[in-house]
């Protein structure tokens, strides 16, 4: 999932803005193109045209309503009656969206824009005639900015947007009670200042919208790269692009601050360079006081600025009294009196020690009538007495322990009749099943009873031969023990408790049944520790997900990158279009804003023909998360249309994955925050090994 990582950060460099209907849009499909291209499937680039003011109608007619709310008040009979057509325009367009018809704007001009497609056509032994082809959407058209997302009131938008078509049906209401002259006057004006009021709410969206269009653009880091990188990374998990994932930068360490010269500071301390630098040799006739580099090479290190003078300073001569230098030919006839003589010399036995009286330093004394080759008596070695052992000094001489000494090396065994817990088991609550002689199958438990004792065989009697062979007898009491809930056994055990019991004979199997039995948790044993070299977490995701490629690979999946979906959705509308026939009955994913914020499947989608996600593939989503451990939400998004929304109109099954932010609202999107130093490419990689899961298992 690496390269994940390394598509956001490719989107990142090359592509800055792409608006719709724009220059930088069709650079960028050709991009996205250029990389499709790299994993051997079928890339297309397919264009088309949409009216400008598409994804507007919603505003035009809330202003509209506003407008006519206002009018139909003001009392003058031609202003009444244009105001009242105004304020139901909306409500009857809600209500023809109810019975499945749309109504849109499509008079203007027209915008030009692309959609980039990439097939993977089904391979693999497990491809079928039935199987089930599945589009994976995300758009890269950037959004504007929009002043409502960054303004006090975003924690209500999602309120708002909801509260447009019930809004839109009191205005609607209360601009007919304004044209019923035969109502009281002061009636009238309080439902026309009702309807002002209802028309608030989508009035207020409907001037972020507008303002949105006139906004600069977003960089879109979040909202249209995480999801085109998401896309990519899947696409590289079905075809590989033979491309290899390059390392993640490692945060640098921090630089020594500089003074006001741009040169580090003596507080900094010295700065590490991975680059080694050229060594300087010194001259012939120069002593070697360590490596001396030059001018030319701090310059080179590039540590110290320009405007820096560096200057040598040759070190002063050592003392003479530091150092000793010996003339090797006049050394030659020096003799040790000559050596001595000079009070720097002693003579030193062998362990160490100076010969001849210290002074208070602990050094030698000088003193004229020594004589450092006199010899000094030493005290007697004392040896121990030999032990009263005859075999002392034999080879097979053994040291005799003690009674005591042979009792203290029993105290620290366990006491076997103690149930001591032990301290390494990770589950107190489990059970373990134990065989006979203190055997037990995943645990350490105390030892079994001890058998009973054997019968000598001189006391073995053919009778007892043929009584061992013969099977017991099961009559009407082993009927109604059976009837009763009870084993053979007890329903063939005698009232005095003389009932057969199990010979404890190996009939295969781990142990014999008849010693198996539970075992408490203190009795458990610990469990082994890990190897010191674990793979990490991603490292065995990508190993695991990698098992069934034939299941990856035996789909129809069709990779769309969507142009034009800040207008309306057109790109999504355009795609379904022209291949209606070519993906009946697939499964629809789509991928938005998966770079930052809460990892979501959206339940609902839509403000108006709210349609559900597909539940199939909601529970599938679930479920792999789990197994991956990656954190997923479900919340209902029916104040607003994506781009899986048509597809759902379209009787397809979808579902969306959007990360949203803690207002509800799609993390970055249509902000000025949406950049890149905001995003985790960990997320993108999450939504891609998801997808992929989803894919293989569906």
């Amino acid at each position: 999932m690496a390269m994940t990582h390394d598509y956001l950060d490719f989107l990142n460099s090359r592509i800055d803005i792409s608006p719709a209907n724009s220059q930088e849009e069709l650079q960028a499909a050709e991009v996205i193109s250029d990389l499709m291209a790299q994993h051997d499937v079928e890339v297309s680039t397919e264009e088309f045209d949409e009216p400008v003011v598409s994804g507007l109608t919603p505003a035009i007619l809330a202003i509209a309503s506003l407008v006519g709310i206002v009018l139909v008040g003001v009392g003058v009979l031609p202003l009444t009656l244009i105001g009242f057509l105004l304020a139901v325009a909306p409500a009857a367009v809600s209500v023809a969206r109810l019975f499945g018809h749309r109504f849109s704007i499509s008079f203007g001009p027209r915008a030009q824009s692309q959609n980039v497609v990439a097939v993977h056509r089904a391979t693999g032994p497990l491809v079928t005639k039935g199987s089930r082809t599945i589009v994976v959407v995300a758009h890269y058209d950037s959004p504007h900015e929009n002043p409502l997302y960054t303004s006090p009131v975003a924690p209500y938008l999602t309120l708002a947007s909801r509260l447009t078509v019930p809004c839109a049906l009191g205005v609607a209401a209360c601009a007919f009670i304004q044209i019923l002259g035969f109502l009281p006057g002061a009636f009238r004006v309080l439902f026309w200042v009702v309807g002002i009021l209802a028309a608030v709410p989508a009035a207020v969206l409907a001037v972020g919208s507008i303002a949105e269009r006139m906004a600069p653009c977003t960089e879109g880091a979040n909202d249209n790269k995480s999801g085109v990188a998401a896309l990519l990374g899947i696409l590289e998990n079905v075809r590989p692009s033979g491309a290899e994932p390059r390392a993640r930068e490692v945060a640098k360490p921090e630089q020594p601050e500089a003074d006001e010269n741009g040169a580090p500071s003596e507080e900094a301390g010295a700065v590490e360079t991975d680059a080694a630098a050229p060594v300087v040799a010194p001259a012939a006739d120069e002593p070697v006081l360590g490596t001396r580099h030059g001018e030319e090479v701090l310059r080179s290190l590039g540590i110290l600025p320009e405007s820096c003078e560096i200057e040598y300073v040759v070190p002063a001569a050592p003392e003479p009294a530091a150092t000793m230098a010996f003339d090797v030919a006049a050394d030659a006839e020096t003799t040790r009196e000559d050596l001595m003589s000079t009070g720097r010399f002693s003579v030193m036995d062998e362990g160490g020690e100076g010969v001849g009286p210290k002074d208070d330093a602990g050094l030698s004394e000088l003193v004229e009538d020594f004589d450092p080759d006199a010899t000094r008596p030493s005290a007697p070695v004392e040896r121990p007495d030999a032990p009263s052992d005859p075999e002392w000094g034999k080879t097979s001489y053994r040291p005799q322990l003690s009674s005591v000494a042979r009792r203290a090396s029993l105290f620290d065994l366990p006491d076997p009749s103690e149930n001591e817990a032990d301290p390494f088991a990770t589950d107190p609550q489990a059970t373990r099943v134990q065989a006979p002689g203190g055997a037990v199958h995943g645990a350490a438990a105390e030892p079994a009873e001890a058998p009973a004792p054997a019968v000598p065989v001189d006391t073995i009697t053919p009778e007892d031969v043929a009584r061992a062979g013969e099977k017991p007898k099961r009559g009407l009491r082993s009927l109604l023990g059976r009837f009763r809930g009870r084993p053979s056994s007890d329903a063939d055990a005698e009232p005095d408790g003389d009932a057969p019991e199990d010979d404890g004979t190996w009939r295969g199997g781990a142990a014999p049944r008849a010693g198996l039995r539970l075992v408490e948790d203190d009795e458990s044993v610990a469990d082994e520790q890990p190897a010191e070299d674990e793979p990490s977490e991603e490292e065995l995701r990508d190993a695991v997900l990698t098992l069934g490629d034939d299941a990856l690979l035996a789909h129809d999946i069709w990779f769309v990158a969507l142009g034009g979906s800040s207008l309306g959705n057109a790109g999504m509308r355009a795609f379904l279009a022209r291949h209606r026939s070519d993906i009946r009955g697939c499964f629809v994913v789509n991928l938005s804003c998966v770079g930052a914020g809460h990892l979501t499947a959206l339940k609902t989608e839509g403000l108006e023909e709210t349609r559900r996600a597909d539940r199939r593939m909601v529970r599938l989503l679930s479920g792999v998360a789990s197994d991956l451990h990656v954190e997923l939400a479900q919340e209902p998004h029916d104040w607003e249309d994506t781009d899986a929304t048509p597809a759902m109109r379209s009787s397809l099954r979808s579902v969306t994955l959007m990360g949203l932010g803690p207002n509800g609202l799609p993390a970055l999107s249509r902000t000025a925050d949406d950049v890149e130093d905001n995003v985790n490419g960990d997320k993108a990689a999450q939504v891609a090994a998801l997808v992929t899961e989803m894919i293989r298992r569906s």
